[in-house]
């Protein structure tokens, strides 16, 4: 992310009419004596900030919420992606770090510490305000969500500070509280970003929900994931990306070419869709030529691969294992999903986070933990069968006289049926290991599909040795000590 050309759209009722362009350099060389003293200052941390968010989850997002589970083996002889998939971490690993993750809250912090003071000085104007503020608080609303995920009582921050060195008087706080203070965040995330702001590389109102019903699923307050669900599925703004077709036909000759031209592969590919919420952008022209997650799958001998019994759980009728992943013929798969007519000489791929399938699938997964009669069936269901029907058609979903015998198709039954349709839907895109510990499924799954045995206590990572030096009041994970 090396330069960033943002254009600021006002309403006529701001007494602007035309489109402003800022040519911006993000940065993250705030210092205590530099403080920002204009307008391009702040969008030049606030995009720092999107550039620190980008650096942590641009692999790392599928390392932390993909690799424990039961989805891959280490095809590379790499210690570091061995001890991740393995289950075997330790305090000394690179990825035990939490410091770039504090950098974007570092970044956001100062944006919400010096936004106000050049609204007051009248150096920016108050929609320029929200607009900053806004997305600073999803910004830090998110990034403490993968914290709390991955390292279970972090240190709560919400003033700037310089570097990692000044963290050192923070101590832990209890999961309960970071997730307070994110709802809060989120809260004035949506106050604040204008419903007109529909981009998907930043932060929007939409991300902000998804953000929030991602959060309240992980509390298990499933009144509250369908509430902020059912804004963003109510959203026009987006709909889900176009796959199974009845004009094409697994006869045809090209079938898997006419697949991988979807709308659903383009989510991937093409980046931006009408389905994606929020996705890390990546540009050439920016000097992002790295390709990241498509150097990190591709190649004869990519880092990881898919199992081969995961990846033969996919149905034959499912589109989507077209697009996921391809079998070569030595038997052994390979994650295609994010390398669809990838060229590194003219493109790099946006790494999707959020995206509207997943808010189908999390309503759906909270109605059944909320009830079981046949209305909260038919509903869940009902969205569940959208999902199906764009993977294989009609004949791919679940009947109602099916779901509706509870015989054979129990609560918990269907519980395991949404989870399972998130391994497919959602597939090698960072969800697998957060969706397994949220069900309460990791131990069981990860022990029968992949081996592995895991200790609860290890479903949070170790913390560095060297941010446990540095913090007095930082302690190690139980686990870990």
């Amino acid at each position: 992310m090396k330069k960033i050309v943002l254009y600021l759209l006002f309403g006529t009722s701001l007494m602007v009419s035309s489109c402003d362009v800022l040519d911006v350099e993000p940065t993250t060389s705030w210092t205590g004596a530099n403080i920002p003293t204009e307008e391009s200052h702040l969008y030049g941390i606030l995009y720092g900030g999107y550039g620190r968010l980008q650096s942590a989850l641009r692999i790392n997002a599928i390392v932390y919420g993909e690799m424990r589970s039961e989805v891959f083996y280490n095809n590379n002889f790499n210690v570091n992606i061995d001890k991740v998939i393995a289950n075997k971490l330790d305090n000394g690993m690179a990825l035990a770090s939490w410091r770039t993750f504090y950098e974007a809250v570092k970044q956001a912090n100062v944006v919400l510490k010096y936004t106000p003071e050049l609204l007051e000085k009248q150096i920016i104007t108050e929609a320029v305000a929200n607009e900053l503020m806004g997305q600073a608080y999803v910004l830090r609303a998110y990034t403490y969500f993968y914290l709390v995920r991955i390292w279970g009582d972090v240190p709560l921050v919400t003033i700037p500070f310089l570097s990692s060195n000044e963290l050192t008087p923070y101590g832990r706080e209890s999961q309960d509280k970071i997730f307070e203070q994110i709802h809060l965040d989120l809260a004035e995330g949506v106050r604040l970003i204008p419903s007109s702001a529909t981009g998907r590389t930043t932060f929007t109102r939409a991300a902000a929900y998804a953000i929030d019903a991602h959060v309240y699923a992980w509390e298990h307050n499933y009144e509250k994931v369908i509430e902020q669900a059912d804004r963003v599925l109510s959203n026009s703004n987006y709909s889900l990306a176009s796959l199974y077709t009845p004009s094409i036909s697994v006869n045809d000759s090209d079938f898997k070419q006419k697949v991988q031209s979807t709308e659903f592969a383009g989510i991937f590919n093409t980046g931006r869709s009408k389905e994606s919420i929020f996705e890390l952008a990546f540009s050439m022209d920016d000097g992002d030529n790295s390709q990241y997650l498509s150097t990190y799958f591709s190649g004869s001998f990519p880092y990881v691969r898919p199992r081969v019994e995961y990846a033969e759980t996919f149905d034959d009728a499912d589109w989507r294992a077209v697009i996921a992943h391809e079998r070569a013929s030595n038997g052994l798969y390979k994650v295609i999903k994010f390398t669809i007519g990838f060229s590194s000489d003219v493109d790099t791929r946006n790494v999707v986070l959020l995206r509207l399938a997943d808010m189908y699938l999390l309503k759906a997964e909270a109605i059944v933990n909320l009830g079981d009669t046949d209305d909260d069936r038919k509903k869940a269901m009902a969205l569940f069968n959208q999902i199906r029907n764009r993977a294989g058609g009609p004949a791919f979903e679940i009947s109602e006289s099916e779901y509706l015998d509870r015989d054979n198709f129990s609560n918990e039954y269907l519980k395991y049926l949404i989870l399972e349709e998130r391994k497919f839907e959602l597939s090698y895109e960072g969800y697998r290991w957060f969706d397994l510990v949220r069900c309460g499924k990791a131990i069981e799954i990860v022990r029968e599909r992949a081996g592995i045995e895991i200790h609860p206590l290890s479903f949070v990572w170790p913390i560095h040795i060297e941010e446990v030096r540095r913090g007095a009041g930082v302690e190690q994970n139980e686990y870990y000590k």
